[in-house]
């Protein structure tokens, strides 16, 4: 297998494991509100995230294990592979189709991975076009945005700086927000905020909150991901997962704080969407940066996204629910480790078998059995 070949699988692996993960989240989130168990945002948000490294390194994961197989340091009985359970299964005739047809259904994976390589067909090349030209335009608006959020912290004032932190103030700012560059952190303030001492420090608690859980860096790193996972619907369900619970997560961290007044925190939130409004008209399209930070609320509308209303509602309906259960690190793994092991079991499950097994064996000696029978009926004489 040339080296093309191995990087698209691995690319069409991960975003299996990426679908099935997303499915899986979901799943277990229902699951657990169902039973009555209202997990602390912090706690779903470091699920999720956790969820998302795991199938990262899926992909070596599953080198390393296919590696200890082949050197016999974990049994055969514990390898996993779909295309081997299918052919064992119609092998013992629980999948009744002509073996051509079902050799045809296995190898149609890797036929349309060929085409869309070699160029060598209508459909693989319109695949490959709309691919590039999606990682281009996806890539080329991540470009712009960060183009655009360097100039506009240019264009910022300094206002206090401690150690790698800067707190900038600006005249366009929309609403506050977090980011960071390759050394220094940011929160950029609007200037009226100034003359808001109350709700000036409830948004830094928000925005440093947001800096100590690293939601910038996983913002940045999403954003970059965007324009290979484009396509993928899952990848869009994901994120819109981990915004919203970052968001809950400040806020009940916030919330939880001893000298913080709920209701004043309610307002504060009310009072900076109602001013964002009034200022997104005036500056829709100037110094502004659609990715790679973090703001306090969201004044934008998007495309097959809720409403900034929807959002905020939700936000504060969130805020005025009872305590959330902040669990045992033992009852965190319990829910951790099933949802590791699925995503594993998938990722090994959906590798290309091996060519040639006992059982594919079979269904080689079935299908020209099959062929031979075709030609013998050619030949015989009607009666």
């Amino acid at each position: 297998m040339t080296l093309p070949n191995q990087i698209f699988d691995i690319y069409i692996d991960l975003n299996i494991t990426f679908a099935i993960t997303a499915v899986v989240w979901l799943v277990a989130k229902y699951v657990l509100e169902r039973m009555g168990v209202k997990l602390a945002y912090s706690v779903q948000l470091g699920l999720l995230n956790g969820l998302f490294v795991i199938t990262a390194i899926s992909p070596g994961a599953v080198a390393l294990y296919r590696h200890l197989l082949d050197a016999g340091i974990v049994p055969g009985t514990m390898s996993v592979n779909l295309a081997d359970a299918a052919v064992s299964q119609y092998l013992r005739g629980g999948i009744a189709i002509s073996a051509q047809d079902f050799q045809e259904l296995l190898g149609l994976r890797a036929r349309l991975s060929e085409e869309i390589l070699a160029l060598n067909s209508a459909l693989g090349t319109g695949v490959a076009i709309f691919f590039v030209a999606g990682v281009a335009f996806f890539g080329l608006k991540l470009c712009r945005a960060f183009i655009r959020l360097n100039q506009m912290l240019a264009s910022c004032h300094l206002w206090r700086e401690h150690g790698r932190l800067r707190l900038l103030l600006s005249d366009t700012a929309v609403v506050p927000f977090s980011a960071r560059g390759l050394t220094k952190n940011y929160v950029v303030l609007p200037t009226e905020l100034l003359t808001q001492s109350e709700d000036l420090k409830l948004v830094l608690k928000h925005e440093f909150e947001h800096l100590r859980q690293g939601d910038v860096t996983w913002e940045i790193g999403l954003e970059v991901l965007r324009p290979l996972f484009f396509w993928n619907p899952f990848f869009y369900i994901w994120k819109s997962e981990v915004e919203r619970l970052r968001e809950l997560a400040c806020d009940q961290k916030v919330a939880e704080s001893a000298q913080v007044d709920l209701r004043s925190y309610c307002m504060c939130l009310l009072r900076a969407a109602k001013s964002g409004l009034k200022k997104r008209e005036a500056i829709l399209n100037r110094n502004r940066s659609d990715v790679a930070a973090v703001a306090l609320i969201e004044v934008q509308d998007r495309l097959l996204r809720r409403s900034p209303a929807q959002k905020l509602r939700s936000r504060v309906e969130a805020l005025m629910e009872p305590n959330r259960v902040q669990p045992h690190a033992g009852f965190a793994a319990l829910v951790v480790v099933p949802m590791a092991a699925i995503v594993f079991v998938t990722a090994l499950a959906i590798q290309k078998p091996a060519d040639w097994s006992q059982d594919r064996l079979m269904l080689s000696a079935i299908i020209n059995l099959e062929r031979l029978e075709t030609i013998n009926s050619f030949g015989k004489r009607p009666q």
